[in-house]
């Protein structure tokens, strides 16, 4: 018995010591997970069964000067999967790639993933959506995104850019006004099971993201299209490389249309190369050539070295300077001021310069805006490049005075010649006018900035007069000219400079004209250039055209009336425009005798004018300018011998 009740008493010491550590070790855990690592644990379970849902806001819209939409944002539908939850993952592949037209070798890859959550394709069309829909497939889900859209496809691409997946503007004014554009985020709390399926939601659906604010441009979407369409036609037609054309409004700054060829659609911008992409008028400089000649022709009248009628020898077309043969296209004589710019002779500005002397020149040439950005509202402007003076050769005056050696982006030489055009002062270009928020206040706006005075009134109104000359007949840029209006520009040619031997290079040359209309009150400077045009090189034959194409619409556009009314012909629709006829045997011999005439870009009375020159059967459709035309240019005639032409704007 003692024994019996001994041994128990053992035990049941042992029972209370076992139960007395066990407490002791329950409690030091509940203490740990409790007190010790609480904070931690409970982030761990709300990481598990809390998702922070992320809503993006709706982008506000980019809207033209009249309010004309050229990027807006609608809702989209984005496919995702929960690859362990797929009951047939290779049946669930096949649909899919069928139905969202990709490749099936990487859709299985994704569904294979060890992954509880992959994205399958965002923004899906509507006609995708409804069929992935139809599918009711477990594991296979879609997601609300905003889908950036640009109504008007290329039109102003490069200027506008484009936006990412999640809503971030990556390159042009998306970009750069995207704090406006975007709008702010917001997010909000679900609860999930062990599936990871919401199943407490508190505030999602419900939940309001205001959207972002608007961004109205200067753009004018009809400039922009006239300025786009006649760049592509020309540039085709000469087979060139590029181009850019703008066009400002010079009291202002306001930029009215900035056209890039070639053209970039912001809706497919993945498909599209980072060469279309770029915004040339503000990324790439140039040798601007003879253009450049105006900017030496402001500083040798404002400094008053030279008058207008001053007579300079231009040495009968030959002339060494600095030990190098300056050359001019044709032989001239003693000519005054004012005809050296009319007939662009390099010899007669390498003697002004000369006079002038390289210290005030550079003078000129910074204060111009050459050298240093123009502080437009763009991405990716470069400020060209400006050696200072004292690092210039003996001929660097020479050829700076005719525009190498030194290079410029399109965006400062039409800001220059503004500077002319507006009686001196050089202004801050600009594209947003202003940032409105939904509730309509006004979050940004630029204004009209002149960063200084250039040259007098005096001299901007004297080089104006010099320039008109470059125009009439006898001057190099008379297919500038605009019916009804006088023009001021100067036309350019330059060699381009060859990066792999050195120099230049001689088949390469970059045309340009740049001017501004009505000379005598101008509204509108207009800058055209052409990179590496093939079949002509010529400023005043390749980029002259593109100005007066452009500028004739725009002054049309712009209500500016002509100060001598142009005869223009009835308009036309769909008839055949009675001409004189050959006999048949002649109009035969037209016919057979050689290729098609080429029309392209001419107005709707230069292709008459010319048809009726050559003796040709037209027949016409729609009114403005020629955009295409049956045969071809250097095509094979039809039988009937009659050439068709269709006509825009």
């Amino acid at each position: 018995m003692r024994r019996t009740l001994q041994t128990s008493r053992v035990r049941l010491g042992v029972a209370k010591i076992l139960f007395l550590v066990i407490f002791l070790v329950v409690g030091g855990r509940a203490f740990q997970l409790q007190v010790l690592q609480g904070d931690k644990l409970m982030r761990l379970g709300q990481r598990q069964h809390l998702k922070e849902w992320t809503v993006l806001p709706r982008r506000g819209a980019v809207v033209d000067r009249a309010g004309e939409p050229l990027a807006l944002s609608l809702e989209a539908q984005s496919v995702y999967a929960r690859p362990q939850r797929l009951q047939n993952s290779a049946r669930a592949g096949r649909d899919l790639a069928g139905i969202l037209k990709i490749n099936p070798a990487e859709l299985k890859r994704k569904l294979s993933a060890a992954k509880s959550f992959v994205w399958i394709k965002r923004q899906i069309a509507p006609g995708e959506a409804r069929q992935i829909q139809a599918l009711n497939s477990e594991g296979i889900g879609m997601f609300y995104e905003p889908r950036r859209y640009y109504p008007q496809g290329q039109l102003a691409g490069q200027v506008i850019g484009f936006v990412g997946r999640d809503s971030e503007g990556l390159e042009g004014l998306e970009l750069r006004y995207n704090d406006y554009i975007r709008g702010e985020t917001g997010s909000s709390v679900a609860e999930r099971d062990a599936l990871g399926r919401r199943v407490l939601v508190e505030g999602v659906e419900g939940l309001q993201i205001p959207p972002g604010g608007d961004i109205h441009l200067t753009l004018d979407t009809t400039l922009q299209h006239l300025a786009e369409k006649e760049l592509e036609a020309s540039i085709t037609k000469y087979r060139a490389k590029a181009g850019v054309a703008i066009a400002v409004e010079p009291r202002t700054g306001e930029i009215l249309a900035l056209a890039n060829y070639p053209t970039f659609n912001p809706n497919n911008y993945s498909k599209e190369s980072a060469e279309h992409r770029r915004n040339r008028a503000v990324t790439d400089s140039f040798e601007p050539g003879s253009t450049f000649k105006t900017i030496l022709a402001a500083a040798a009248l404002e400094e008053g070295i030279v008058d207008k009628e001053d007579l300079f020898f231009c040495e009968e077309g030959k002339y060494r300077y600095a030990g190098r043969i300056i050359h001019d296209t044709h032989p001239y004589g003693w000519l005054p001021f004012h005809k050296i710019l009319q007939v662009s002779s390099n010899i007669g500005f390498t003697k002004v310069a000369d006079k002038l002397n390289k210290e005030r020149f550079f003078k000129y040439i910074e204060k111009f805006g050459f050298g240093q950005v123009t502080g437009v509202d763009m991405t990716g402007e470069v400020p060209g490049l400006l050696r200072r003076p004292e690092t210039w050769a003996e001929i660097d005056l020479a050829t700076h005075a005719f525009g190498q050696g030194l290079s410029a982006t399109p965006l400062q030489m039409a800001m220059a010649y503004a500077a002319i055009a507006n009686g001196g002062f050089l202004m801050r270009p600009y594209v947003v006018k202003r940032a409105m928020s939904p509730k309509g206040e006004v979050l940004m706006e630029n204004q009209p900035h002149v960063v200084r005075r250039v040259i007098s009134e005096k001299t901007a109104r004297s080089l104006a007069s010099m320039l008109k000359e470059v125009t009439d007949e006898g001057g190099t840029g008379t297919m500038a000219s605009v019916e009804g209006f006088e023009v001021a520009g100067k036309t350019g040619t330059a060699q381009k400079v060859d990066l792999v031997n050195g120099g230049y290079d001689a088949r390469k040359r970059v045309a340009s004209f740049v001017g501004f209309a009505p000379a005598d009150d101008p509204r509108l400077v207009l800058m055209v250039l052409v990179d590496e045009p093939q079949v002509n090189v010529y400023g005043g034959v390749v980029a002259a055209p593109i100005f007066r194409n452009i500028a004739r619409g725009a002054l049309r556009h712009l209500g500016i009336a002509a100060k001598t009314p142009a005869l223009i012909p009835a308009p036309v629709a769909d008839t055949e425009i009675p001409l004189r006829r050959l006999p048949k045997r002649n109009s035969q011999t037209i016919v057979d005798a050689g290729a098609t005439p080429d029309f392209l870009g001419l107005s709707l009375r230069e292709a008459v004018e010319k048809a009726r020159k050559l003796n040709l059967r037209v027949k016409m459709h729609g009114n403005g300018y020629v955009v295409k035309q049956s045969p071809g240019p250097g095509g094979r005639w039809h039988d009937n011998g009659v050439l068709v032409l269709n006509l825009q704007g």
